[in-house]
């Protein structure tokens, strides 16, 4: 269950005046069954990036392979429907893909589409997957807050079970409880059901304690893709990037500067302190 993206460019308004390079020459990997994060400066080509994932943008140039289908620039895609049910995308903003007259319906809207089974019974269990009050499925979306919106769209995607679930900055509108309570789902979804999930994210604190692997997007282009691990060792290339490195990473550093020797493979404040404790005493 690949994806694959092989010398991919994507020029929006192509052939007009307003013409716009976002992508170029992309060649990427996603590793099955693991959390990606995808980082990059605002225009980096993020978001135009993860859309060519269900075929709502297709590439100029180059193809785009998902689950052994290839979406490529030499011919209009037919028969998309088992393609996005199998690849579910958050949009960044939830007000996007609320249209419905009640939560409960908009939620429903994708399994009753794709003839799931159950579909009333999948929503009720969504929203409470994504901790709002079942209450709240007979209101509008319109009438709900930012946050919430956000948790609606994502309840339904997660209606349709989709193996690949792709979330464009999942967590702008959410409080830092809420955050992390959005982040930890994702986690147990995909430890516990192996999904793919696929993060664009600008918060470096996420990408530290919840995915797998990150790819740096830089001016529409692949920078690299690297272990969580392995990038914020790379303070320089951070520095090169404007990245600000998560706060238990630039604590670290600052504690080396002043003459502490924190072993690099500390990357959480319990190690942190227990490290500390160590040298001090």
């Amino acid at each position: 269950m690949s994806i694959k993206f092989e010398k991919v460019n994507y020029t929006y308004s192509l052939n007009t005046p307003f013409k716009y390079v976002a992508l170029k020459e992309i060649d990427l990997d996603i590793t099955p069954n693991k959390i990606t994060a995808i980082i990059g400066a605002t225009g980096s080509g993020k978001s135009t990036l993860v859309q060519h994932l269900n075929a709502l943008l297709i590439p100029t140039g180059g193809t785009v392979t998902v689950f052994e289908r290839m979406i490529s620039s030499l011919e209009k895609p037919k028969k998309l429907k088992d393609l996005r049910k199998k690849v579910g995308l958050v949009f960044q903003f939830p007000e996007y893909q609320l249209f419905e007259e009640t939560v409960e319906k908009d939620i429903c809207f994708g399994p009753k589409n794709f003839n799931m089974e159950d579909a009333e019974k999948r929503a009720l269990d969504c929203l409470k997957l994504v901790s709002l009050d079942p209450n709240i499925k007979q209101k509008s979306p319109l009438d709900l807050s930012g946050g919430q919106k956000r948790r609606v769209a994502i309840a339904g995607i997660l209606a349709m079970d989709p193996d690949v679930l792709v979330l464009d900055e999942p967590t702008a509108g959410l409080d830092p409880k809420g955050a992390k309570d959005m982040m930890n789902l994702f986690q147990s979804i995909n430890q516990t059901m192996k999904k793919t999930i696929i993060i664009v994210t600008h918060d470096m604190e996420h990408v530290l304690n919840y995915c797998d692997e990150v790819v740096v997007m830089d001016k529409g282009r692949v920078r690299g893709k690297y272990l969580v691990s392995d990038f914020f060792k790379d303070t320089s290339f951070l520095k090169e990037l404007n990245i600000l490195p998560p706060s238990v990473i630039r604590f670290k550093e600052e504690l080396n500067a002043c003459g502490f020797s924190i072993d690099e493979k500390v990357e959480d404040i319990q190690s942190l302190a227990n490290a500390i404790v160590k040298v001090v005493l």
